[in-house]
């Protein structure tokens, strides 16, 4: 009687390759069904390449905020050409340089820093009322 049972519950494979298929497997039998995962890696790393591929960078937005990471091109130094790998700097003059020519010296950086930080400094230091009073007598 479990024989018959057996025989009842039992399925060809659903490939037709006249092998006996497994329900957990997708009715496949175990040849079939190594051959059907790795089938669905194949789309799976086709459709990641794909989303790889169509990514792009906003040069200006990765200037200033110095993402590296997301630079998917390969950069030259401004100075002297060499190829920048994952360590390459990022200017606020919006020039990517090598570690020689990384120092606003040695690029002759058009950037004004003193007058950026003054900036920075009056904002996050207003005057308060008793210097204000000091200023004018």
């Amino acid at each position: 009687m479990t024989s018959s049972g057996k025989a009842e519950n039992t399925s060809l494979c659903a490939r037709g390759c006249g092998f006996y298929g497994n329900p957990s497997n997708h009715n496949l039998c175990s040849q079939c069904y190594k051959a059907f995962l790795k089938e669905e890696e194949a789309k799976n790393v086709i459709a990641l390449s794909e989303k790889i591929s169509s990514l792009t960078v906003d040069d200006s937005d990765s200037a200033t905020t110095g993402n590296v990471g997301l630079m998917m091109k390969k950069q030259r130094c401004m100075i002297c050409k060499k190829k920048l790998g994952l360590i390459s700097f990022n200017c606020r003059c919006g020039g990517m340089f090598c570690g020689v020519h990384r120092y606003p010296e040695e690029h002759a950086c058009n950037f004004d820093f003193k007058s950026r930080g003054r900036v920075i400094l009056a904002k996050e230091n207003p005057l308060c009322k008793a210097d204000k009073l000091e200023t004018r007598i």
